[in-house]
């Protein structure tokens, strides 16, 4: 199905042949905002109207990497509380309890940003909260964090043939679940949604405002809360809030929370808003294409519109060169050029000569890029490289990267083609202390090589270390290898110190011209703070755990994944 009207999140009846819909009576919003992080708890309120016990669907939409831990449904007196299952493990205690005529719910994720909530044998006249409890992370641009609370399922193109009246197709076998009924607005009560957002950014912020309702603000210290306006509470658009942090020079804080697991921390390095080109460290970029015969067509093609891009945007006193590689490897030139429009000229006409032929021999142009002659002085090395990544040799190529990797480099991987391996390209990146994007070989590559080629283009702070001086344990701090700070995207390091003994954090860094970088900041785990700074530093460490299993899963590192979370 196709349809503009928005389709609100709601409480579906499912036992009946027509979906009903359960009157929503209110919605509480409560977030916490620390630094980048936001913990969210939402509260609904429904009514069994019907004089029959139901089951029924909750359909609820989520920001796109929102991890849910918690769910529960009050159900007169009783409280449901939601425990993480296998999903057909779920499903099976679900249906043994819906049979047996007890009171049950199943939390599922349908989609990245749709969940739905069954619940089965609601008796007649029952009062119905859902409480869904999620931590997510703010999105950064322009010197604003942007705080999104979607309202709304969006409507979805359903292709496919229909399998039964459910509305489910042969192509969407779970099209039924992820389009609840069109409610039109008028059918709620004109205030029926509350939201109440408290934010500590750790340091002052400004000019928070809604781009999408009405606001009402108050601040006690640096600490701001914010309210839906009185005549915007109809939860038909999602609500779109923003704030600036960034100011005119890079800035710095540490946020903690502490509870019965030990002590965290997330340390902040905010870019300004602006920086002088003599602000900027220059790079000297070595592009590493893939000319293997999996890219003939199409991706190489694409490979080469990106390279005319990337060429064409290199800041001024930055160095650069080409290495190719399939069987064998070949290079635009044994030093690094100058960017001067006649070494731009001769790059851009070697890339619009590049033939794709041959086998992938990755390694043999990682090792390429490894031995290239070290930059001047004062110079990171960037190495961009633009592959389809389908080589069967992951981990002898990941390994060779760990150990030969030099200290001033980094590695960024741009997937290129209709289905690359997102394994090896991610994991290239995270290794090389770097980001990774892919573009496919049917899609616009204007935006998306933009966007990467800002992300990487303009280094503020690089050589990061953060050291601890204090009594007890050093902290346990993820992402092991800090990455560079750049323009227009703040640095998040998350830490954990399970002794919560307090002391001192001194970061050192290496800025344009070689001047040097030192901040130091006390910690003190006080029993208070975002309990999202927690789940966060969790969210890294099972990420980085996640990198030690290149090519298969070792026990022993799936047990202390599981610990994790």
């Amino acid at each position: 199905m196709s349809t503009n009207t928005p389709t609100l999140a709601g409480l579906y009846v499912v036992s009946s042949e027509e979906k009903l819909t359960f009157p929503l009576k209110h919605t509480e919003v409560k977030a916490k905002i620390a630094g980048n992080l936001s913990r969210v708890e939402v509260t609904q309120k429904f009514e069994n109207p019907f004089t029959e016990p139901l089951e029924a669907t909750y359909v609820f939409p989520l920001p796109d990497e929102a991890a849910v831990d918690e769910m529960e449904i009050k159900i007169g007196d009783r409280l449901i509380k939601g425990n993480i299952k296998k999903r057909e493990e779920a499903k099976q205690i679900y249906q043994k309890a819906k049979q047996e005529g007890r009171t049950a719910g199943l939390l599922e994720q349908q989609r990245d940003n749709i969940f739905t909530q069954s619940l089965a044998n609601i008796k007649p006249g029952e009062e119905i909260d859902v409480i869904i409890r999620y931590t997510d992370s703010l999105k950064f641009e322009g010197g604003d964090y942007e705080f999104v609370f979607p309202m709304v399922v969006g409507p979805r193109y359903i292709p496919g043939m229909p399998i039964d009246g459910s509305g489910d197709t042969d192509e969407v076998p779970d099209a039924s679940k992820i389009t609840p009924p069109i409610v039109p607005p008028a059918t709620r009560s004109g205030h029926d949604i509350g939201v109440t957002v408290e934010i500590d950014g750790g340091m002052p912020i400004f000019q928070v405002r809604s781009t999408s309702h009405q606001i009402q603000k108050s601040e006690q210290g640096e600490i701001v809360t914010v309210k839906l306006g009185n005549e915007d509470t109809i939860p038909n658009k999602d609500l779109i809030l923003r704030y600036q942090v960034a100011s005119n020079n890079t800035k710095a804080t540490v946020l903690t929370q502490a509870d019965k697991r030990g002590g965290h921390f997330a340390l902040y390095l905010i870019p300004a808003l602006q920086y002088r080109p003599d602000e900027i460290v220059p790079k000297d970029v070595v592009f590493l294409m893939d000319t293997s015969g999996s890219q003939r067509g199409e991706p190489i093609r694409k490979s080469q519109e990106l390279m005319r891009r990337f060429i064409h945007g290199l800041n001024p006193n930055d160095t650069f060169t080409i290495i190719d590689f399939a069987n064998t490897t070949t290079k635009l030139s044994e030093t690094p050029l100058s960017n001067t429009p006649k070494n731009v000229a001769t790059a851009i006409n070697y890339v619009n000569q590049l033939d794709a032929n041959g086998g992938t021999q990755m390694l043999n142009g990682i090792q390429e890029v490894l031995n290239f002659p070290s930059p001047s002085a004062g110079r990171l090395r960037s190495i961009v490289m633009l592959t389809d990544g389908y080589i069967g040799n992951e981990k002898a190529i990941l390994a060779e990267l760990q150990e030969k990797l030099k200290p001033g480099n980094r590695l960024y991987s741009f997937g290129v083609g209709s289905s690359v391996n997102r394994y090896l390209i991610n994991r290239l990146a995270e290794i090389g202390r770097g980001i990774a994007r892919v573009v496919r070989q049917d899609e616009p590559t204007e935006e998306v090589a933009e966007k990467f080629f800002q992300q990487i283009n303009n280094p503020v702070l690089t050589q990061i270390e953060i050291n601890w001086n204090g009594k007890g344990e050093a902290p346990e701090i993820y992402p092991v290898a800090s990455p560079d700070l750049f323009a227009e995207q703040p640095l998040v390091l998350f830490g954990r110190k399970q002794d919560t003994v307090a002391g001192e954090l001194q970061v050192n860094g290496i800025a344009a011209g070689g001047e040097i970088y030192q901040q130091s900041f006390p910690i003190n785990f006080a029993e208070s703070g975002n309990v999202a700074v927690a789940q966060l530093w969790g969210r890294q460490k099972i990420k980085h755990l996640t990198n030690q299993m290149f090519d298969y899963e070792k026990k022993s590192m799936v047990d202390k994944v599981t610990q994790t979370a």
